[in-house]
Formats: structure tokens, C-alpha cells, sequence
């Protein structure tokens, strides 16, 4: 999975994390916080023990299946949290 990521970065194409539960690898904390740096002309952040060069078209989805997830607060101040469940509508009409 890293070395996805790794070259998602580096080419500046998306990424989705699909089922995860309510805690993430904690060497994904530099791509959620955005922790890059400028090393000579270009831009790079440090992933694992490898620097990447960042490009800004980067992007990284997390999606779960839980219903209500509960994310420790370090992780909910670094994300967006977007909830797209569906609540059945009912009609009331006569």
C-alpha cells in the first residue's frame, strides 16, 4: 500500500482507502497533515524513511463502512469528514 501511495504522490494522481476502520497506520500522518518542505528547488514530503517529491494534484479518499465511525480527535483534525449516508425518505402524502 505504501509504495502506492509513494508513487500516487509523485505523479499527482489520486488515491481511495477503502474500509477503514477508526484508526490509520501512523505513517500516514505526514500525507494527512500535508508536511511537506522544500528540498533544493522542489517540494517533497517525507514518507516512512523515503522523501517523495510532492506534486499538488495529489489527492487521498478514505472511505469506511462503519455507520457511525468515532476517529480519535488526532486523526478528525486532520482529514475532512464528509458523511454520505442514506436516510430512507419516506412520502406523506394521502
Amino acid at each position: 500500500m505504501l509504495r502506492s501511495i509513494e508513487t500516487a504522490i509523485r505523479t499527482g494522481r489520486p488515491v481511495l482507502l477503502e474500509n477503514i476502520a477508526t484508526e490509520l497506520d501512523p505513517v500516514l500522518d505526514p500525507v494527512l497533515q500535508r508536511s511537506t518542505y522544500k528540498q533544493g528547488n522542489s517540494v517533497v514530503l517525507k514518507l516512512g524513511d523515503t522523501v517523495v517529491p510532492y506534486n499538488q494534484d495529489f489527492k487521498l479518499y478514505i472511505t469506511t463502512k462503519l455507520a457511525n465511525p468515532h476517529f480519535l480527535p488526532e486523526v478528525a483534525i486532520k482529514v475532512l469528514l464528509v458523511n454520505f449516508a442514506l436516510v430512507p425518505r419516506y412520502s406523506t402524502s394521502s
